[in-house]
């Protein structure tokens, strides 16, 4: 099992007491956005105010615009012009669920014939296919729009092109790429297709590379009222959750215009949790109409009830229930959906329990799995939770439908790129695509063994890489854990990857109180400092505190301090948390979120 967590304490060469004095923050605040590399005053209050980063670029800008976008615009234009078919094809998770809806109801309202397409996962597999690119022009289709993929798919864009249909790719995936002599000559590989608007392709200088599609989709849509001189107003509050939705659920970095769109997208979901019927229809049934809306409602209650539909069903689900505005309809589909995902829960504890209690090759640093009853739909979480666990690559592989053939998903740690090792061993793959922490991929089953032993040999990550490291922003006093810091810190959300939550060490809090809640999985200090009472609640750490307990101290006193009585034990402990405030029966006070700890020995 993964151990050893690792504490690392930032240190920044910024002058904070500058900083707070300028930008009228605390020092602790100050620290942690020097943490996040923000060392100017424009750079601070871009930081501290995230909606003037989102009107930053203009998309059509000449100097700094998107790559193809004019072409793309133009073509959609004649398109509309010429009531040609249009196709969008879109993804079965939840950013190629939400770009897909986004893009058809965006051009929808442009008076565009439009349809869409989402590929079977189990059938059809990821992005286009040569079957689905047929089928779609004997439709008499004229334009096909990929959304969330496109980007690899050099054969079916081709075929399209021979069929005379026209293609325009809308994705936010590397592209393939040919190595030259030195990294510098690397060549991105770019589909021929009528337009290619996907940051990431070295070709492109838009500044900003980080967008998920649905993201990218509502950028181009809003671009493109303004292109069209159309009003984007009726749509552009319900567009831009749907596309925070997706933002949170990809697991892109939360920086610039990403951050500035998810803080938009909570504001509009709290104070209007209809502003999409269907996502209304979800959030009653899970039961958080009269609850704020934070970026765990948006990633682990919504995103993954949009996702269960393209693992167990068929995604088009999820795209029936955000674009109907039949209200008995969106309540049906979206019982179905948190029952999809619940069945998704259990099978996922089932594989994974499975997946841990067969595994025979601890010792490798990749970890790659063949487990064929895994469904194909849930390898990556499967991948995901073994990671977690043993904090190492993970790769999860099931049966495909292709006799010989297996597919699935992989999963990463910081410092190990996934795409770039798979990319080195390519040969071995029929299909593969992803990024630096997450792939899929589909190979012969004869090529299991000589993937293991290349992606391990190749394998540079160290003993020390292999276990998770808390990074703190700055050690803090008792004194400065107050209210008024947790407001102040709540300026820097939404957090997430590549916006980490604040996490702060305070050392040396005695324990005067214990309780342990929500059937022993919640455990609630109180630390008493010099007649000061601070709570501290740490969630799913009750096993690992009782073990460091029972290591520290005597029968007698573990008992003690487990029962609740810690007062008289002499408990005293290190303590990693955030600073955020509670309010319970209409009385607001700080607390400390703990995630990690240590106990002092007595």
């Amino acid at each position: 099992m993964a151990s050893g967590i690792k504490w690392s304490i930032n240190s920044t060469d910024a002058d904070l007491a500058l900083m707070s004095q300028v930008l009228g923050i605390k020092e602790a605040t100050a620290a942690v956005m020097a943490n996040r590399g923000i060392r100017s005053k424009k750079a601070a209050l871009a930081y501290l105010r995230p909606d003037i980063v989102s009107q930053s670029v203009d998309i059509l800008d000449p100097e700094q615009g998107m790559k193809d976008v004019k072409k793309a615009f133009d073509r959609i234009v004649l398109g509309i012009r010429q009531k040609e078919r249009i196709m969008i094809y879109g993804d079965y998770d939840a950013d190629g669920v939400m770009s897909t809806v986004i893009l058809y109801k965006a051009l929808k309202l442009c008076g565009a014939n439009i349809s869409y397409y989402i590929p079977h996962r189990e059938e059809e597999g990821y992005g286009l296919n040569i079957k689905a690119v047929r089928a779609i022009k004997e439709t008499d289709h004229d334009l096909l729009i990929t959304c969330d993929n496109g980007i690899s798919a050099l054969a079916e864009i081709a075929e399209a092109n021979a069929l005379g249909m026209d293609v325009i790719v809308i994705d936010h995936h590397e592209p393939g790429f040919v190595d030259g002599e030195n990294p510098d000559d690397r060549q991105d590989v770019i589909p021929e297709a009528a337009a290619v608007v996907d940051p990431k392709q070295a070709a492109c200088p838009y500044p900003f590379k980080d967008m998920c599609a649905a993201g990218l989709a509502y950028k181009l849509m809003e671009s493109f009222y303004g292109y069209t001189g159309q009003d984007f107003l009726p749509l552009k509050d319900e567009l831009t959750v749907l596309a925070s939705v997706a933002t949170i659920c990809d697991i892109v970095d939360l920086i610039g215009e990403n951050r500035a769109l998810v803080k938009q997208g909570l504001k509009l979901l709290s104070a209007n949790k209809q502003i999409n019927g269907g996502l209304g229809q979800l959030l009653a049934l899970k039961g958080y109409m009269d609850k704020p809306i934070d970026t765990f409602v948006l990633g682990y209650i919504l995103g993954p009830c949009i996702n269960a539909t393209g693992r167990l069903e068929s995604a088009e689900m999820s795209v029936r229930l955000l674009l109907s505005s039949d209200t008995t309809e969106q309540a049906g589909l979206a019982k179905i959906l948190s029952d999809l995902n619940e069945e998704r829960k259990n099978l996922t504890k089932q594989c994974v329990d499975r997946a841990l209690e067969n595994l025979t090759a601890a010792e490798d640093k990749v970890l790659v799995l063949v487990d064929t009853e895994t469904h194909e739909s849930i390898a990556g979480i499967v991948a995901g939770r073994v990671k977690e666990t043993l904090y190492r690559p993970t790769i999860v592989l099931t049966r495909a439908a292709e006799p010989g053939v297996l597919k699935g998903s992989g999963r990463s740690i910081e410092g190990y790129n996934m795409f770039e090792a798979l990319y080195a061993n390519r040969e071995l793959f029929k299909r593969f695509g992803g990024h630096a922490m997450a792939a899929g991929l589909s190979l012969a089953e004869e090529n299991v063994p000589e993937l293991v032993r290349r992606l391990n040999d190749g394998c540079t990550l160290t003993e020390s890489d292999m276990h998770p490291v808390v990074q703190i922003d700055m050690e803090l006093p008792v004194r400065e854990i107050a209210l008024d810091l947790a407001e102040e810190l709540e300026w820097l959300a939404p957090f997430g990857k590549g916006n980490r939550e604040p996490l702060f060490v305070t050392c040396n809090l005695p324990v005067s109180a214990l309780r342990v809640i929500n059937d022993k999985n919640t455990l609630i200090f109180t630390f008493d400092i010099a007649g000061r009472k601070i709570k501290g609640i740490a969630f799913g750490q009750n096993e690992a505190f009782l073990a460091e307990l029972q290591e520290n101290y005597s029968e007698q006193a573990y008992r003690q301090i487990a029962s609740g009585q810690a007062a008289d034990a002499g408990l005293t402990m290190d303590v990693v948390h955030s600073v955020e405030s509670n309010t319970y029966n209409g009385n607001t006070s700080v607390q400390m979120r703990i995630k990690s700890f240590k106990i002092q020995k007595p």
